[in-house]
């Protein structure tokens, strides 16, 4: 961190309230792809990886939706105040 802080005085980037509005959106902007780009790289691979819990959510939500009395007789799913709250 102190890295960076030394960086930073050497361009003379000192705090934000001394940036000018120009170099504030250029970081804006900057900071806005890099976030975007950071999305589109982790979003497809979280989702790749949690594509059988969510399987198994969507089939335990539409079984619930059709038999909730047998649904909530199920020992550890009976645990479960949200799901068996009626």
């Amino acid at each position: 961190m102190e890295y960076l802080k030394e960086l930073a005085n050497r361009a003379k980037l000192g705090n934000w309230d001394s940036w000018s509005p120009q170099y504030r959106v250029l970081a804006v902007v900057v900071g806005l792809l890099v976030a975007y780009w950071a999305l589109r790289m982790t979003v497809p691979a979280v989702l790749r990886i949690l594509r059988p819990f969510l399987f198994l959510a969507i089939v335990l939500a539409a079984v619930w939706a059709l038999f909730p009395a047998e649904t909530c007789s199920i020992e550890f799913l009976s645990k479960l105040p949200v799901l068996c709250a009626r």
